[in-house]
C-alpha cells in the first residue's frame, strides 16, 4: 500500500504539472529598457486571460535599474540577471532554456498590447499545424501600420532597390517594394518571411533550428532565425487580426554611432553566410556608393545645419556626417 500511495502521489503531481504548464512563454531581452518595460509588462499582465502564460526577462546588465524595477514591480516575472551584455540572440537563448511553454513569443521590450495577443497566438498555432510560427500586425504608437516591421528576407536585389530609392519612389510595386512589403495592405492572414519585434514560434521549431545564431551580437539575428525556420521547411504567418504596438529603435538610440556600424556589420555577416565571400562584395559596393552619396548631401547641408530640422537619432549633423564617413571607411573590413 505504501508503494501504491507513493505512485499515486507521483502520478498526481506529474499530471498537475502538465495541466499547469504554460501554453506560451514570452521571452523579453532588456538593456537599459526601464522607460519601456513597465508598459510592456503591465499590458501583458492585464490582457493575457485566454491562455496560460509565463514571462521571462533576461536583462543584459542594464545600468538604468531595469532589473531592479522588474523585480520590485513585477515579481511574477521570471527575471534572469546577466552579469554582462550577452547580446540579443544569446540572451534570448538563455531565456529559452528557462521556458516551459509549448510556444515561445520573442518580444521586444518597447512593445505593448491592448488585447489578448497571447490567446490569439496560441489559438492560431493550435489550429494551424502547418505553421511553424506567426506574428501579429505591428502598429506604430499612433495606431498606424508600422511599414517594414514584417518583411521579406533580404537579397542583393532588394538591398539595391532600398539604397537607390526605388523602393520609396514605387512603394506599391511588388518588385521594388518587396523587402518592406509596402505593396501589401496588411489586411489578411498570409505567409510571410520574417518579423522581428514580435515573433511566435513553436518550441520544437525553435529548438530544431538551434535558437538564435549567437555569432550575431546585435541586428540580423532575427533575420537569421527566420531564414533558418523557413529553411527547415516551416511557415511563418502574419495575423492581421492580432496586434502589437511597437515604438522601434529604442536600443539603437542608446549608442547611435556604434549601433549604426553594427547594423551594417551584421548585414554583411548575413550575406556572407548565405551568399559566400564573393556574394557579399556586391552588398559592400551598394552600401559604399550609397554612403558616398549621403556624405555628399550631408557636406552640402552642414553649413545650413541651424536652419534645417535636427537629424533623427543623431545628436547633430556633424555627428551624422562622421558616422557615415566611418561606415564608408570600415565597410570593406566587414
Amino acid at each position: 500500500m505504501g508503494k501504491l500511495a507513493c505512485f499515486c502521489i507521483l502520478f498526481f503531481n506529474v499530471q498537475l504539472g502538465l495541466c499547469m504548464a504554460p501554453d506560451l512563454s514570452i521571452l523579453i531581452v532588456t538593456y537599459n529598457s526601464r522607460r519601456d518595460i513597465e508598459k510592456c509588462l503591465a499590458s501583458l499582465r492585464d490582457n493575457s486571460r485566454g491562455a496560460r502564460v509565463e514571462i521571462i526577462v533576461c536583462d543584459n546588465a542594464s545600468s538604468d535599474g531595469t532589473a531592479n524595477f522588474i523585480a520590485q514591480h513585477f515579481p511574477a516575472v521570471n527575471l534572469i540577471r546577466s552579469a554582462h551584455n550577452l547580446g540579443f540572440g544569446r540572451a534570448n537563448n538563455l531565456a529559452a532554456q528557462h521556458a516551459h511553454g509549448r510556444f515561445f513569443l520573442l518580444l521586444n521590450p518597447d512593445t505593448w498590447v491592448e488585447e489578448d495577443l497571447a490567446a490569439a497566438i496560441v489559438n492560431f498555432l493550435d489550429t494551424h499545424p502547418e505553421a511553424g510560427g506567426c506574428t501579429p500586425q505591428h502598429l506604430n504608437p499612433d495606431g498606424t501600420i508600422q511599414v517594414g516591421a514584417i518583411r521579406e528576407l533580404p537579397t542583393v536585389e532588394s538591398l539595391f532597390y532600398q539604397k537607390t530609392g526605388l523602393a520609396y519612389v514605387f512603394p506599391r510595386s511588388r518588385r521594388f517594394g518587396r523587402y518592406c512589403m509596402t505593396w501589401w495592405d496588411h489586411d489578411e492572414v498570409r505567409e510571410v518571411e520574417q518579423a522581428g519585434a514580435c515573433l511566435a514560434l513553436r518550441r520544437e521549431v525553435f529548438q530544431q533550428v538551434g535558437g538564435f545564431d549567437e555569432s550575431y551580437f546585435m541586428y540580423f539575428e532575427d533575420v537569421e532565425l527566420c531564414h533558418a525556420v523557413r529553411a527547415a521547411g516551416y511557415k511563418i504567418f502574419s495575423l492581421s487580426y492580432a496586434r502589437v504596438y511597437h515604438i522601434g529603435g529604442q536600443s539603437a538610440k542608446q549608442a547611435v554611432s556604434k549601433n549604426f556600424i553594427e547594423f551594417y556589420r551584421s548585414m554583411c555577416h548575413y550575406f556572407r553566410k548565405h551568399y559566400g565571400a564573393a556574394g557579399v562584395w556586391p552588398v559592400k559596393i551598394i552600401i559604399a556608393v550609397s554612403e558616398l552619396l549621403m556624405l555628399l548631401v550631408l557636406t552640402l547641408a552642414l553649413p545650413f545645419s541651424k536652419l534645417l530640422p535636427p537629424p533623427q537619432a543623431w545628436s547633430s549633423r556633424w555627428t551624422q556626417w562622421r558616422g557615415h564617413a566611418r561606415l564608408l571607411r570600415e565597410v570593406w573590413t566587414f
